[in-house]
């Protein structure tokens, strides 16, 4: 039978990084990945935040891995999370193939034992298919199991690399795709363009290049948490960097002309799934849609790999629409565990769900215009008050 250990320190967590990337590489979940994990806990995590990550293994095997962590408050709920929600989504503890569901009753039982007690196990961007929530509902000790809340569902296009070549897949395109992306293409270079992947001895200007073109973008556009986290992400990209330099897993494409950057863009690799993150570009070179451009880039290097699948993230924008051709839904879901804190804990969490419903409410029906408009009247009140 599986044995299951609770591990509450980063010295025990790091020791078993060898053993944790081969079931994330298994899992195909770059995010979980520990040379992304691991800098997340040294640049990004709440002050206060410890790790209550479980290993599952049988016979001296490491089947499984929830790499949870909890960030107590004084009289606040106490949730139990996976790092990096902030950064990407598609976040899930790791199982290797076929034992999903052992795994996930090793983790239920050894969680209902945690100290501090949650009240709240939070599953953030996790793939809609996932058998997770439902396995550790099922699987929790005693005769009252948790309530379930889904509350978010964004979808995420990906792109299938099944061809045996980029060549054929861009033929597998519409006319007018191909078109355009060959006159991109041709327009960028006679700019002197140059599109290369960040390396060891320019991590530091590109990481910077990175972030400024970021920022850029979201500049009177809302709030970005990119943005909210700002030199503490360059530290930690520049630590993954160090981690992965032949850029097999970490993947900061960068777009120059006469060597200024006018787009970056971030991507994240592993078991032959490749992750977007995210990125910023130069609105000055808007004629030759940047973030477009790179993803072309990104697909043809995915191809010469030998990867299968190209993650675009959470969120339907247009342009990646135009490359897709599949969707992999992640959700949001909660589940407030039984005991005597559970009323308190729907009275704490009903307003986080009644909001989430609100806003998802509004951008169905209200249009971009008023959309902008209502949010710089939020920042103007923010501002005054």
């Amino acid at each position: 039978m599986p044995s299951s250990e609770l591990i509450t320190d980063l010295r025990s967590l790091e020791a078993l990084q060898s053993e944790w990337d081969a079931l994330a590489v298994a899992c195909a979940l770059p995010l979980m990945a520990p040379g992304w994990v691991m800098p997340w806990w040294r640049h990004l995590a709440p002050a206060n935040a410890e790790p209550r990550s479980i290993a599952v293994r049988d016979g001296g095997e490491l089947i499984g891995l929830a790499p949870f962590y909890v960030a107590p408050e004084r009289r606040q709920r106490v949730d139990y999370r996976l790092p990096g929600i902030e950064l990407a989504a598609r976040l899930s503890p790791l199982a290797a193939p076929g034992r999903e569901w052992d795994v996930a009753v090793a983790t239920a039982q050894l969680l209902a034992d945690c100290q501090p007690r949650a009240d709240v196990i939070a599953l953030e961007g996790m793939p809609v298919a996932s058998h997770w929530p439902a396995a550790l509902r099922d699987q929790w000790p005693g005769l009252i199991r948790p309530v379930v809340r889904q509350y978010l569902i964004q979808g995420a296009p990906t792109i299938s690399l099944r061809q045996s070549s980029y060549e054929e897949w861009l033929a597998s395109k519409s006319a007018n795709f191909r078109s355009q992306m060959r006159r991109l293409r041709r327009q960028f270079a006679a700019a002197g363009g140059v599109a290369r992947i960040c390396t060891g001895e320019k991590a530091h200007s590109d990481i910077d290049a990175f972030m400024r073109l970021h920022a850029g973008r979201w500049e009177g556009r809302g709030k970005s948490g990119i943005v909210a986290v700002g030199d503490r992400l360059s530290a930690m990209l520049e630590m993954v960097v160090g981690t992965h330099p032949d850029s097999s897993r970490l993947r900061l494409w960068m777009l120059e002309i006469e060597d200024e950057p006018i787009s970056a863009q971030l991507f994240v690799a592993a078991g032959g799934e490749v992750a977007y993150v995210n990125g910023g570009w130069d609105e000055r070179f808007a004629r030759l849609k940047p973030p477009m451009l790179t993803i072309l880039h990104a697909i043809e290097d995915a191809f010469t790999r030998g990867e299968r699948r190209m993650d675009l993230g959470a969120g339907e924008q247009s342009y990646k629409q135009r490359f897709a051709d599949g969707n992999d839904p992640v959700a949001w879901t909660i589940l407030m565990l039984p005991g005597r804190r559970l009323p308190l804990t729907h009275m704490r969490t009903t307003p986080m769900l009644a909001g989430h419903t609100l806003r998802e409410a509004a951008k169905r029906t209200l249009t971009a215009e008023h959309a902008n408009r209502l949010r710089s009247i939020r920042q103007r009140l923010r501002s005054r008050f």
